[in-house]
């Protein structure tokens, strides 16, 4: 019996150093399962959301464009929803004015997606000075954030 408390012990201990995988699908270190708590609103038709002239006369190419986090309040309540975000880019690829336009639930995603679309990065924009007005959908379902 000694034996076999000894040898539970060992693989036990050698356990503890093994490195941490994140797996997609489950939920961030701290972080209890997500159990949704509400259904996901329906989806916009960005496309719908964009003018003729908006976000034209360059092609983008994104050199850094970093997922928002699910907000820790949303993910502990189960809250789903989308958010539909309006940003211009300059000429170097910087973003500016990373501004909500449209959020279901308004409040709970809105200052995650602002703030990774404010440091988003794109390649310098070939032969105009800004694109004003482009438009990205964030969907926050089941715990996880994808683009639309």
């Amino acid at each position: 019996m000694r034996t076999l408390a000894a040898c539970l012990c060992l693989v036990l201990t050698a356990c503890g150093g093994m490195p941490t995988v994140d797996l997609p699908g489950l939920a961030p270190p701290g972080r209890g399962p997500f159990i949704p708590r509400d259904e996901l609103p329906v989806p916009p038709n960005v496309e719908r959301m964009m003018g003729p002239e908006d976000c034209r006369g360059s092609t983008l190419a994104a050199v850094s464009a970093e997922l928002p986090d699910y907000p820790a309040r949303a993910w502990r309540f189960g809250r789903q929803g989308w958010v539909v975000v309006r940003f211009h880019v300059y000429a170097d690829g910087s973003v500016h004015r990373a501004r909500v336009h449209r959020a279901v639930p308004d409040g709970p995603f809105n200052r995650a997606t602002e703030r990774a679309v404010s440091d988003w990065q794109f390649a310098p924009l070939d032969g105009v000075e800004t694109l004003e007005n482009c438009v990205v959908m964030f969907e926050f379902r089941a715990g996880e954030v994808h683009i639309r």
